[in-house]
């Protein structure tokens, strides 16, 4: 039920580069044609662009903060290894996880041996 994928204009492209916006370039037939099978208004669809361009943004500015603090790409929750010969309160762990101190804005003091990282 889609059609072809509509194309951009040059004018629109200059725009959008000028604005900064030149990534959604690259997502815009998609969601020009998402847009169009799923009927949406043009506000609906505005958000989505905008949307799209904030979350990389984010995502982005995420990972140049990451590289300037000279952070371990590879020190994620994901690697945790629960099955290492250290302790630690289970439940602190659980609790530190869902990183509600972030939202709640409070600080945390992880404290333990020089050398464990």
């Amino acid at each position: 039920m889609s059609g072809p994928t509509p194309s951009i204009s040059p004018e629109l492209r200059a725009l959008m580069r000028r604005l900064r916006l030149g990534q959604l370039l690259d997502t815009l037939p998609e969601r020009l044609v998402l847009a169009r099978n799923h009927e949406l208004s043009h506000l609906d669809f505005l958000e989505q662009l905008l949307s799209d361009e904030a979350q990389r943004r984010d995502t982005s500015s995420a990972a140049v903060r990451a590289r300037a603090a000279h952070l371990d790409p590879t020190m994620v929750l994901e690697n945790w290894d629960a099955t290492a010969a250290v302790t630690y309160d289970a439940a602190i762990w659980a609790e530190l996880v869902t990183l509600r101190f972030v939202d709640a804005a409070q600080d945390v003091l992880v404290l333990g041996p020089v050398g464990v990282g």
